[in-house]
């Protein structure tokens, strides 16, 4: 039988959802100019009211890719130095951003990125945009959310589920550009342990539960995985079930932007 190979699926998708009349997300996923088997994914989801959300959010991302772009391949032969490298270029970002923008706007955004090297996956976190990992029909969040929920989560108050619902969900306890030297959250993934990556910005995630992805993921093309994703977070009538009491609110689909990056590795049969 003749052998053939599925090629990756590199794509991202943004949505301005039904309410917003401008989209602050902003997402790139790029292969390196001298390595394509480097990539780098990621979103970021700008806040301040008006185009400062937006400024914010395509600041940092550009500002990522233009390193990203610059840096050396030989920078990310080295998990180690990749680390180090994106932990400080964040950082350097944040500042940047800090004293060009949020100073005059109190403009901020969250960022959630992965660098995909030939060994293992970087994935770097400010926010509440979130990165996941799938593998073997599985899917599992990657990152913690910076967040007042995601605080009630870990210590036994909320279910995961409970989150999206909550009305304080929207409060994030750290983000890019607020402050001086805020310091992302850095996490590593060996590459033979994921077939595909997902970030999303919570236009998504505060629509669809993990077991909704889960089902996105594993049905229908896999070539259309982000756009089904996007349409059900922005255009399905939601159909699940309010937590009962005071602290929870109805989620309405398209309230917020939504965008999404995915990296699904090929597949040879």
């Amino acid at each position: 039988m003749k052998l053939f190979k599925k090629k990756d699926i590199f794509t991202s998708l943004s949505d301005i959802g039904l309410i917003r009349k401008n989209n602050e997300d902003a997402v790139i996923t790029i292969n390196h100019p001298r390595n394509k088997k480097i990539k780098l994914l990621a979103v970021a989801d700008g806040m301040g009211g008006h185009k400062d959300g937006e400024v914010a959010s395509h600041f940092v991302t550009q500002s990522l890719k233009k390193w990203f772009n610059n840096e050396s391949e030989l920078t990310f032969a080295s998990t180690l130095l990749t680390v180090s490298k994106i932990y400080q270029v964040i950082i350097d970002i944040n500042n940047d951003l800090f004293r060009q923008e949020s100073k005059k706007s109190g403009c901020g955004t969250t960022l959630t990125c992965a660098i995909v090297t030939e060994k293992d996956t970087i994935i770097a976190n400010i926010g509440d945009s979130r990165a996941y990992s799938v593998y073997n029909g599985e899917v599992t969040q990657l990152t913690r959310d910076d967040s007042l929920v995601w605080y009630y989560y870990e210590h036994g108050t909320l279910s995961k589920d409970d989150l999206r619902f909550h009305n304080q969900s929207s409060l994030i306890t750290k983000c890019v550009g607020r402050t001086y030297n805020t310091k992302p959250i850095i996490s590593k993934i060996s590459n033979s342990n994921y077939d595909g990556l997902l970030l999303f910005t919570d236009g998504v995630t505060d629509c669809l539960s993990d077991e909704k992805i889960k089902f996105l993921v594993s049905s229908g093309d896999e070539k259309n995985i982000a756009s089904r994703i996007i349409h059900e977070a922005v255009y399905q009538k939601q159909a699940d079930i309010v937590p009962k009491g005071t602290y929870f609110r109805d989620v309405k689909n398209g309230k917020d932007n939504a965008s999404v990056a995915l990296y699904m590795k090929s597949i040879q049969n």
